[in-house]
C-alpha cells in the first residue's frame, strides 16, 4: 500500500529501546550529569595516595566545581589549575557532600588541608589557604586525614589527554 509504513518486531524493540535510554539520560537534572570533555589525569599525593582526576582549568568548569555531585569515590578528585600563583578561595554553595581540600604550590608542596561542609543558604562561608597556590584537588571529605596526606607532602599530576595549554604533563610544567 502507497504511504504506509509497516514496523516488524525488530524496529519496534529497537524504537523502544532508545526512547528508555532517552528517557533515562534526560530524567537526569543537567547540573547531576557529568559535564562531558574534561581533561583526565591521575594525582599522587605523598606515598600513600593515587587518584584518577578531572581538570577544571576553565573558570565556568571551576565554578562549578562539584556542584550537585552526591558522592564522590576514594580514588577520584577535581583538580582545579591556575597558571600563576595566587589565593583562591572556595565556598560550597549548592555542594552537597562533605569535601576535603588541599592546596599546593609550584614546587608541588602541599600548603594547606581543610574540610569543607555543605552550604544551603547565603552567605555560604569560604575557605581559604593562608599561603598562595598554583592548584587544588577536591576529594571526599576524610580521604586526605585516613591516607595521612599531610602539609608539605609532595604532589605530583600527570596529565592524560589533554588539549587545554594552560597544563602540562607535570605540576613543574605548568609554571
Amino acid at each position: 500500500m502507497e504511504g504506509t509504513a509497516t514496523f516488524n518486531r525488530g524496529h519496534v524493540s529497537l524504537l523502544f529501546l532508545a526512547l528508555l535510554v532517552f528517557a533515562a539520560w534526560s530524567s537526569t537534572p543537567p547540573e547531576q550529569q557529568v559535564e562531558a570533555g574534561l581533561p583526565q589525569g591521575t594525582l599522587r599525593m605523598g606515598e600513600r595516595l593515587t587518584l584518577d582526576v578531572e581538570l577544571a582549568l576553565t573558570a565556568p568548569a571551576q565554578a562549578k566545581g562539584l556542584m550537585n555531585v552526591d558522592h564522590v569515590p576514594n580514588d577520584y578528585g577535581m583538580v582545579f589549575l591556575w597558571s600563576t600563583p595566587g589565593v583562591h578561595a572556595f565556598h560550597m554553595k549548592n555542594t552537597l557532600i562533605p569535601l576535603d581540600i588541599a592546596w599546593w604550590d609550584e614546587d608541588g608542596k602541599i600548603v594547606d588541608i581543610q574540610t569543607m561542609t555543605p552550604c544551603t543558604a547565603d552567605p555560604c562561608p569560604t575557605y581559604t589557604p593562608p599561603a598562595e597556590h598554583i592548584a587544588a584537588v577536591e576529594v571526599t571529605a576524610g580521604l586526605l586525614r585516613s591516607e595521612g596526606i599531610r602539609v608539605g607532602d609532595t604532589v605530583t599530576l600527570i596529565c592524560a589527554n589533554h588539549s587545554e595549554p594552560v597544563v602540562s604533563c607535570s605540576i613543574a610544567e605548568t609554571r
